[in-house]
């Protein structure tokens, strides 16, 4: 399944700067990934639930999202197929989907911290966090924090806002 909402952070950036104006957003996660292009793709893992951050004309794709979301729920469950993965596609120019779907290279979850005032870019994914190739050090700990200061550079230049880094593992 693509999250057909998804925002490309530098392209569309207004997108998102209309959603953290949402007081009630500042308890949203929001999850990011940095694809292999270098562009950063931000979304909600179940868009449906906060129609009100997506403009009128959208809500019925919403819908239709959540429809699709609930007959399929168990077969998304068994194979993981929601998530992160959902935001990681890349499109042809005609607007098929290209055979790079997926191709992300890291990924988490982007949420308001109320006490910090701050944004912060975590790597928290069970399949885009490079969590376990650190552990097992196929990845270092470097590598990560360079692409994660990579995407959140890209996400504070192009909507105004302080991102900072909350790396995992600890």
């Amino acid at each position: 399944m693509i999250n057909p909402v998804w925002i490309d952070i530098a392209a569309n950036p207004e997108e998102f700067t209309q959603i953290k104006e949402i007081e009630a957003f500042q308890d949203v996660v929001f999850l990011w990934v940095l694809r292999e292009d270098g562009k950063v793709i931000v979304g909600i893992e179940e868009p449906w639930r906060f129609p009100e951050a997506f403009d009128p004309s959208l809500h019925d794709t919403l819908e239709k999202m959540k429809e699709y979301f609930e007959e399929n729920k168990k077969f998304f469950e068994k194979d993981g197929s929601g998530g992160h993965p959902t935001l990681a596609a890349w499109f042809a120019d005609d607007g098929r989907s290209s055979c790079y779907a997926g191709a992300a290279y890291i990924g988490g979850e982007l949420k308001f911290n109320k006490s910090s005032g701050k944004w912060e870019l975590s790597n928290k994914s069970g399949r885009f966090g490079r969590i376990d190739e650190i552990r097992e050090g196929t990845v270092t700990l470097e590598e990560v924090t360079e692409k994660m200061t990579e995407a959140a550079d890209i996400i504070g230049e192009s909507v105004g806002i302080d991102v900072t880094l909350d790396i995992y593992p600890k």
